[in-house]
Formats: C-alpha cells, structure tokens, sequence
C-alpha cells in the first residue's frame, strides 16, 4: 500500500498538469468591472481582445504559449494561446478564457470551474 501511494506522490508531482480555476472575461465583462477604460481592449501582447478568439490571460505562462485546459468536471478541452495577463491577485490560482474558449468546455453561466493546463 505504502509503495502504490508513494507512486501515485510521485506521478502526481512529475505530472505538467496541476488543478486551477477559470473563469471567462469578454469585452461586456471588461467594461463592466471598469478595466476597459484603462486597456481600450488592447491585450499585453498588443493585439485587440476579441470575445470570439481562443484565448486566455494568464501569469503561470510567458505570452505566446499555446495550453490544453480541460475541464475537470466533464473532461472536455480547448486549445488557447496565452495573449494576456491575469490581474496579480490571481497570478498563481486561476485563468482567464476568453468566452469562446470557456463556451467550449462549459456553460458560461457557471461562471467558475477547476480545469487542468498543460503546455501543448
């Protein structure tokens, strides 16, 4: 038993998929919250945000990174490049899809899920 749980330690902690939370940011949401104002909907790439591009705002990975994020609940997954940063509050907890990408894996009116991400 000792050596089954410490294998299962061990893959778990070699593993490059670790559990956080998404949640989904638009255009209407950013104007909403007040963040807008400041970006005009420019991204920390450069580029304009676009609510139907599959992208994400992130801290854990540099800009240009391509990620797999599934959804731990129904197993469903989306492929997303990194194109923005999350506020710092949330720099090592959560993930920012843009609503199409959340739209991909689960209802938008969730609001909040656990996902997996890992580097494609």
């Amino acid at each position: 038993m000792r050596i089954l749980l410490l294998t299962l330690v061990v893959l778990l902690s070699t593993s490059e998929a670790f559990a956080f939370t998404a949640s989904w940011y638009s255009i209407k949401s950013l104007k909403k919250e007040g963040t807008y104002k400041y970006s005009k909907g420019v991204m920390a790439n450069g580029k304009m945000f676009r609510d139907n591009a599959l992208t994400c705002a992130t801290r854990m990975y540099p800009l240009g990174s391509v990620l797999i994020v599934e959804n731990l609940r129904n197993s469903k997954s989306v492929r997303v490049l990194v194109t923005d940063r999350i506020g710092k509050r949330f720099s090592r907890a959560r993930i920012d899809l843009s609503v199409l990408a959340f739209s991909k894996i689960a209802d938008v009116n969730i609001g909040l899920i656990t996902v997996s991400i890992r580097k494609d």
